[in-house]
């Protein structure tokens, strides 16, 4: 463990959550997603690669950072991550076309923020002992509610400056405050201690064991982050609503996303995996039959399931370290975790294409969520039957 006092630890949290803020922006990507639209004229299908591009490479580079990031090249890589996310946006700003916006918001936005995105989350895992589920999900709850802030300073922005303008801001912006956070971040650490090794940790899940876990988030993931790409379709072809009401609520459906992370985090620290799991599960099977069996059209379905929606992504990315550190240790954390999430990168491509694939052809909201209703269920019926041991003696998360 690291050994700071309360004040530096504070500084340590309160930093990796405005970082987790600044690069989260990705979220707010249905706003973006219209006035894209509406700028290079594109199909909902065109307009869906970039955001599932940088969801795979975002995935992808925390897998990367994870297997290759170490003590001796730790700042290398922190630098990277902050000048990728600079570039990107200023690419982005002037883009012609959809394939040049992915280069730009796709690929090197989607590079900073996988590289930068772990890194808080290993860092909060040494420097706090007790109630690490809470900890953990305080942190990336800052990159689920960045929409909060974001959502509405974007569409602000679009209006008054307009669309390159705002991205140039943007990039500019993100640049400077990424420099100053993660050195107030890192720079009180021991970086030894990140990659220590605990000798008496013993690891009893095996390769089947992170198959399962693996295809258990893809799912899971795929979903909320389906939904999040849908929100203002979803609002404005099912429910009547204006893009600017939409962009309103999108604040809730954010925090929803920030909220249930440190809440999944806790009841994880209290209730442990199987129960964690089941409630997120459960979640996403309430919405499926909203969707399948009600055809819902009052605006407190459409505010209740997009923020259930939401919210689950967060879950499921609050749970994601704290599950993958249980079940395969610290020594192995930080390769395994990389590995791990690149199930959020299979969830953007797989959910985004498989949506607007099936909206481009006009297929119904109630049919899309038929597979992922009779996905729920077997997910809930499967967790509750697994049994696999903790890496941490005398734990048993699944049994508890």
């Amino acid at each position: 463990m690291q050994s700071l006092n309360k004040k530096q630890q504070l500084t340590v949290l309160i930093s990796g959550i405005i970082i987790e803020l600044i690069i989260g922006v990705v979220y707010a990507y249905s706003v973006i997603r219209l006035q894209l639209e509406n700028e290079l004229g594109l199909t909902h299908t065109q307009s869906s690669i970039p955001y599932l591009t940088s969801l795979a490479v975002f995935a992808f580079m925390v897998m990367l950072s994870g297997r290759f990031m170490k003590k001796s090249n730790f700042y290398k890589w922190s630098i990277l991550g902050i000048i990728s996310i600079g570039i990107g946006y200023m690419i982005a700003a002037y883009a012609t076309n959809y394939l040049i916006f992915t280069l730009g918001h796709g690929v090197f936005i989607g590079i900073g923020v996988g590289i930068l995105y772990g890194i808080p989350v290993q860092i909060i895992q040494t420097v706090y002992e007790k109630n690490q589920g809470l900890a953990v999900g305080l942190t990336i709850a800052g990159f689920g509610l960045s929409t909060v802030i974001v959502a509405p300073i974007l569409q602000l922005s679009f209006d008054s400056v307009g669309f390159q303008n705002t991205l140039l801001y943007f990039g500019i912006a993100s640049t400077i405050l990424l420099s100053i956070f993660v050195w107030l971040l890192i720079r009180k650490l021991d970086l030894s201690k990140l990659y220590v090794k605990n000798k008496k940790e013993k690891v009893h899940a095996s390769k089947y064991t992170f198959t399962i876990f693996f295809i258990l988030f893809t799912l899971g993931i795929m979903f909320g982050l389906s939904m999040i790409g849908l929100t203002v379709y979803i609002g404005t072809d099912y429910f009547d609503l204006d893009v600017t009401t939409i962009t309103i609520y999108m604040s809730l459906f954010a925090l929803a996303n920030g909220l249930f992370r440190p809440l999944f985090g806790f009841i994880y620290d209290k209730l442990k995996l199987k129960v964690s799991v089941i409630l997120i599960s459960l979640i996403t099977l309430f919405v499926s039959i909203t969707y399948i069996f009600l055809n819902p059209s009052s605006l407190w379905l459409f505010i209740l399931t997009i923020t259930l929606s939401w919210g689950s992504v967060g879950g499921w990315l609050a749970l994601m370290p704290i599950i993958t550190k249980d079940l395969f240790g610290k020594n192995n954390f930080n390769r395994t975790y990389g590995y791990m999430y690149l199930s959020y990168g299979l969830a953007a491509v797989i959910g985004n294409l498989y949506t607007s694939i099936l909206i481009d052809s006009s297929v119904s909201l109630g049919v899309i969520f038929i597979p992922i209703m009779c996905i729920s269920i077997a997910s809930i019926l499967y967790i509750l039957f697994i049994k696999i041991k903790s890496a941490h003696q005398n734990k048993n998360h699944f049994n508890q």
